[in-house]
């Protein structure tokens, strides 16, 4: 029974609606995760309003990290409860797992952010009550969480509320808060103060009910990490009781408090939290969402992308993609970067990986390039903990963590990861130790940034530190081989994490020589044409003229794996010496991980089996590296030992296999990543959803489909629509000019509708586009 309806609605809502058909009690996780709300400040995962075993309640807070204890890892809080509600109907709790029900139907409305749940109630004793739940983070507010229930019923009902706010959290057994001192304010508005454990994080939360119908009393309770309101109404037949609950988060944590001492913090979060709130808790919920609402609306206008197509769920599954990558990140502050899960659940821990910058940043990078440079600022902000990391390892310059979460925490993935199925032995995490080629990829896109926008400004105050701390650690990292007389790059882990322990894997050392190229060029070039900041730079980074001397010396001798007598170029040294194994059993599984039941990550190194994209997204980011039949021969070969075991992979397969002409695989490709989250796989997303992969689908339409390259420095569309496809429709920004891209019919069109801009390369030609102008040509 499929439960996710795909597409939903009539007129201006339709390809607008994801919908919950059934209620089942087992698959509560998946639509916590995809049906969650946010704004990017905060996360709310949507649990139903009544509690059920194995439900995973969530309300996240970008930045506001904490360890447990010194054994384990920061992490991102779950923070206090503010979304339960348990009701009782004359007496019985209401339960849908317990209960009589019918017209379930729950529904996330992409287009105002509003989740909505309808179901009816039938008593024992024939009464029929029909529930209607409703619930919005601002997007206008981005402290304010808003909701409401609608109760009507054909007979005469007592009614139970108790709702309020539930401080009885933990991230699954991890208490991370110390509960302050609770306070009720004019019999009505809960407030609710704790603070993190470790990082000292203060956090305020205040909560206010109201109702309207029913004959009702109310009461405050407090109990142990709770503060609750009790409310019995009394409803007649025919009689609609509404009940309506606002609240509001804020913490020290919060952007107005950065420079603070922690008690100036804490102060002043006391006394402006509730004033904050006092001044929104009169407000209806309506208005709220009306409020949210048009900021939803100014979002979409701008960054809305149409697909015409024979199956409707490529519509809904591309704005379901960017509602998610819209809530994940708070764009304005420089101090935080993205979660793995955002900010949809516990999984990773609420950590940044390569994710970002990899899959998530280009989407940001060509449709809201002032979000990606707070991206990059943040990795600006924490080049404190990548020199510390470096340092610890050995190594000079800025070796960036594989897992980041506040900036100035340094590497916190965790290493001790529990106990191998298998053999039963300690099983250890071996990434934040081997897998470096993040501090490539960071470079790389700080590079991108700077073609596509020309943001100078950044680049002297962030890019150049960020280009030449990670060169300077490549160039301590290398290591010379004199019987090959070449320097080569060591015991790694590269994009696929089935192969531990690697020696020249060829996608970090492709990266690494990028890397290391671009920061001589640069140091050449500031050098000459603006001495005050090389002189600076020098001042805080070392010097570097001997830096590019060295980088300059080794560019030619690093080990740069090239293709074999059959076209296939090695993931890694002896990657061919491998054995082979039957994947079918795997590849056609819809378990994800399944493998991992027969071979632990010790067996899987001697098989030539990938987990994800390693040589292929090598072979997508560098385009130029090898001619299109070399890049056909390793999309096959590799394609064949992949199993996609990561959400990462089947974009990238989708993008590259544009590029080669391989337009049904890509299409293919693009499905699968598209149901990754959305489709009928009840538990593959209990953990949160997987946002790169929301960055990925954008890169299948966007520079895949629609041919969008960053291409030596100019702007290439070369768009080719997948046959189920009439009308593709978006817009990048190039040069700080808004670009609106259209494919219909066999042609292209380009309109600019900013300033003027040149370096377009256009149906293999180089263009330049005066203000309001248009440009069309057969694709």
């Amino acid at each position: 029974m499929e439960m996710i309806e795909y597409h939903s609605g009539v007129g201006p809502l339709k390809n607008w609606l994801v919908a919950e058909s059934a209620f089942h009690p087992a698959f509560l996780g998946k639509c916590e995760s995809i049906f969650a709300q946010g704004n990017g400040y905060l996360g709310l995962r949507a649990a139903l309003e009544e509690t059920y075993v194995g439900e995973t309640r969530g309300l996240f807070v970008t930045g506001t990290f904490n360890k447990f204890d010194e054994n384990e890892v920061t992490e991102l809080p779950n923070l206090p409860d503010i979304t339960r509600m348990q009701v009782w109907v004359d007496g019985v709790r209401f339960s849908m797992a317990e209960c009589a029900v019918s017209g379930y139907s729950r529904t996330l409305n992409l287009k105002n952010g509003e989740l909505t749940r309808t179901v009816v109630l039938h008593t024992k004793d024939g009464k029929n009550v029909s529930f209607t739940f409703r619930r919005v983070v601002s997007l206008a507010n981005e402290h304010l969480i808003a909701a409401a229930m609608e109760v009507k019923t054909d007979a005469d009902i007592t009614l139970k509320i108790v709702s309020g706010i539930d401080g009885q959290v933990s991230n699954h057994g991890s208490q991370h808060l110390s509960e302050g001192d609770k306070r009720i304010y004019d019999g009505k508005i809960l407030e609710y103060p704790c603070k993190t454990s470790h990082s000292g994080v203060g956090v305020i939360l205040h909560t206010v009910l109201d109702t309207k119908g029913g004959r009702v009393e109310r009461r405050n309770m407090n109990d142990r990490r709770q503060l609750l309101t009790e409310i019995i109404a009394q409803v007649s037949a025919g009689e609609t009781f509404a009940l309506e609950k606002i609240s509001g988060v804020h913490t020290t944590r919060d952007l107005c408090y950065a420079g603070l001492s922690p008690d100036e913090a804490e102060k002043r979060l006391q006394k402006d939290s509730l004033a904050a709130f006092t001044a929104q808790c009169g407000r209806s919920y309506d208005s709220i969402r009306s409020e949210s609402a048009a900021a939803w609306e100014k979002l979409w206008a701008e960054q809305d992308i149409e697909v015409v197509s024979a199956h409707e769920s490529d519509q809904l599954g591309v704005r379901f993609a960017l509602y998610h990558l819209n809530i994940m990140v708070k764009k304005d502050d420089p101090r935080v970067g993205i979660g793995a899960k955002a900010m949809t659940g516990e999984g990773y821990k609420g950590h940044s990986f390569w994710d970002t910058e990899t899959f998530i940043f280009p989407y940001f990078l060509f449709a809201q390039p002032d979000t990606a440079r707070t991206l990059l600022s943040y990795r600006f902000n924490s080049l404190s903990g990548a020199r510390r990391k470096a340092k610890e390892n050995g190594y000079e310059g800025a070796m960036y963590p594989w897992e980041s979460a506040w900036i100035d925490d340094g590497e916190v993935a965790p290493y001790y990861m529990g106990v191998e199925p298998i053999t039963g032995a300690p099983q250890y995490c071996l990434t934040g130790k081997l897998e470096l080629h993040i501090t490539a990829d960071i470079a790389l896109a700080v590079w991108q940034y700077y073609q596509v926008t020309g943001d100078t400004a950044f680049m002297e105050n962030c890019g150049y530190a960020i280009l030449l701390d990670t060169a300077r650690f490549w160039d301590s990292r290398l290591e010379w081989k004199p019987e090959r007389a070449r320097y080569e790059i060591t015991d790694v882990i590269g994009p696929d994490e089935y192969k531990e322990h690697v020696d020249n894997n060829a996608y970090t050392n492709y990266l690494v020589h990028l890397n290391m190229q671009l920061a001589a060029q640069i140091a050449g070039k500031i050098k000459t044409k603006k001495p005050e900041l090389y002189a600076a730079l020098c001042g805080k980074l070392g010097d570097l003229n001997a830096l590019k001397t060295s980088i300059e010396e080794k560019l030619d001798k690093i080990y740069l794996p090239q293709p074999d007598e059959n076209g296939i170029i090695p993931q890694f040294d002896g990657y061919f010496d491998l054995k082979d194994l039957d994947l079918r059993k795997y590849k056609e599984s819809p378990i994800v991980g399944l493998i991992y039941r027969d071979y632990n990550s010790h067996m899987l190194n001697d098989y030539k089996v990938a987990k994800q994209a390693d040589v292929v997204e090598l072979l997508y980011q560098q385009e130029d590296l090898f001619p299109p039949e070399i890049k056909r021969k390793n999309y096959f070969y590799y394609e064949e030992r992949t199993l996609h075991d990561s959400s990462l992979s089947k974009a990238i397969h989708s993008v590259l296999a544009c590029d080669l002409g391989l337009y049904d695989t890509a299409y293919q490709m693009f499905h699968g990543a598209l149901f990754t989250d959305l489709g009928q796989r009840m538990a593959s997303s209990n953990d949160g959803i997987h946002s790169a992969n929301m960055g990925g689908i954008w890169q299948d339409v966007v520079m895949g489909f629609g041919g969008v390259r960053l291409y030596h420095g100019r702007l290439r569309i070369a768009p080719h629509l997948p046959k189920a496809w009439s009308k593709l429709s978006y817009a990048v920004y190039w040069q700080g000019s808004r670009l609106r891209v259209t494919i219909e019919g066999g042609s292209a069109t380009l309109i600019n509708e900013g300033k003027p801009v040149s370096g377009l390369l256009i149906d293999g030609c180089d263009r330049s586009i005066g203000s309001g102008e248009t440009i069309r040509w057969d694709c």
